[in-house]
C-alpha cells in the first residue's frame, strides 16, 4: 500500500513562495503532516514537522500539487492529541531523511560584509525541499518523477 506526498506551495507576488512537504493522514485527508524549512534567507531556517496540521485552517494563498507516492510504512501517521503540535524529531523514514539534510543557514549578506565581485548564493526552503526530494529519491522512497516535478514547481 501506497500513499501520496504532496508539495504544497504558499503563494507570494514579491518574495519566492514557501514550499512544504504534505502528507494527508489515512483518517482525515485534511489533517495531516507539513514537512517544511521555516525561516528566511537573513536569518537562517529550521527544520519543523507539524503534526496534526489542518490545510482547511490555513489562510495564506496556496497550491497543492502531488509529488510522488511513497510506501505507507515509511510515511507513517501521527495521531497524538490531534493537536497542531511542530517538533524536528523524526518519527519515520521520510522525516529522517528530511532531517539528514540540514536546513540553509543565513545566506543573505549585506553589501558592505561580502568581498567586492563575489556572488552569494541564496538558499531558502525551496533549495533544501530539492535537496529533500532528491534525497528521497537517492534513498528509493521517491521515484524519478518526483525530482523532476520539484525542478517545475511555482516559484513565486
Amino acid at each position: 500500500m501506497s500513499k501520496t506526498i504532496y508539495l504544497i506551495v504558499y503563494k507570494s507576488p514579491l518574495f519566492p513562495a514557501h514550499w512544504a512537504l504534505w502528507a494527508p493522514s489515512a483518517a482525515d485527508a485534511n489533517v495531516g503532516k507539513r514537512i517544511h524549512a521555516e525561516g528566511d534567507a537573513a536569518a537562517g531556517f529550521r527544520l519543523s514537522f507539524d503534526r496534526n496540521y489542518d490545510i482547511r485552517e490555513e489562510s495564506r494563498k496556496h497550491e497543492v500539487l502531488a509529488v510522488g507516492d511513497v510506501r505507507a510504512d515509511l510515511l507513517i501517521d501521527t495521531a497524538g492529541n490531534g493537536v497542531n503540535s511542530a517538533d524536528s524529531e523524526p518519527q519515520d523514514a521520510v522525516e529522517t531523511v528530511a532531517a539528514r539534510v540540514p536546513p540553509p543557514s543565513p545566506s543573505l549578506v549585506s553589501a558592505a560584509e561580502r568581498a567586492r565581485g563575489t556572488r552569494v548564493e541564496i538558499k531558502n526552503c525551496q533549495s533544501w525541499l530539492t535537496e529533500v526530494v532528491s534525497a528521497l529519491h537517492d534513498d528509493g522512497i521517491l521515484d524519478n518523477n518526483a525530482v523532476e516535478m520539484i525542478k517545475t514547481a511555482p516559484k513565486n
